[in-house]
């Protein structure tokens, strides 16, 4: 199985070429940019309320405007269906500050099911980590943060950045892990029961 792109109405401006197995979604207004950047839509969902045009010989699922998920909760519950568990997700940030949040929660709910996913943007990567170990990769002098989300994340282990930790509590009011940076090109993360949002400069 390939990888779920998922690409919203917020700012595009990370590009990428979809594989014969990877499906492309657009949510709703995300299509624009699809099709700005002549890379195919494999299907459309959503309520279709910030939308230029509505294509056509392209897969539409059309949802109410009055609903609960978001268009992205939609786009990654129909990609889940599908069988994908590998989610890259691009214009998610840069609009509304609150759509913004809500895709950010959207990678706690992914990371609760066994799926990963990440967001794609023009300042760096963020994706969450739950209860596990992960190795980030970096360029000398970036920024590295990770925030404690949805609780308390106890057990946050950093090594091979500047500042390291082992063993610690973090908590959401307090973020203790943020503007670390990269002293080489790899370091690793680990927290033992919670959930860490992790982000990445590029």
């Amino acid at each position: 199985m390939g990888i779920c792109y998922i690409v919203g109405a917020g700012d595009f401006t990370t590009h990428f070429t979809p594989g014969s197995d990877d499906l492309v979604i657009a949510a709703d207004g995300g299509y624009d940019a699809l099709k700005k950047h002549g890379i195919r839509c494999d299907l459309l969902i959503g309520d279709l309320d910030s939308i230029s045009e509505v294509p056509v010989g392209v897969e539409i699922i059309r949802h109410p405007v009055k609903k609960d998920e978001t268009d992205m909760m939609l786009a990654y519950l129909e990609g889940a269906e599908r069988g994908f568990c590998d989610f890259q997700i691009h214009g998610a940030t840069g609009g509304r500050e609150d759509h913004t949040f809500a895709n950010y929660c959207l990678l706690l709910y992914m990371s609760e099911r066994g799926h990963r996913g990440a967001i794609l943007s023009d300042t760096g990567t963020a994706l969450m980590l739950k209860n596990g170990a992960i190795e980030v990769e970096g360029e000398r002098g970036k920024h590295f943060s990770a925030f404690a989300f949805g609780g308390e994340a106890h057990g946050v282990t950093i090594k091979g950045l500047e500042y390291e930790c082992e063993g610690v509590t973090l908590t959401p009011e307090f973020p203790l892990a943020v503007s670390n940076r990269f002293v080489g090109k790899v370091g690793k993360v680990k927290v033992e029961n919670g959930a860490l949002l992790v982000m990445i400069e590029k």
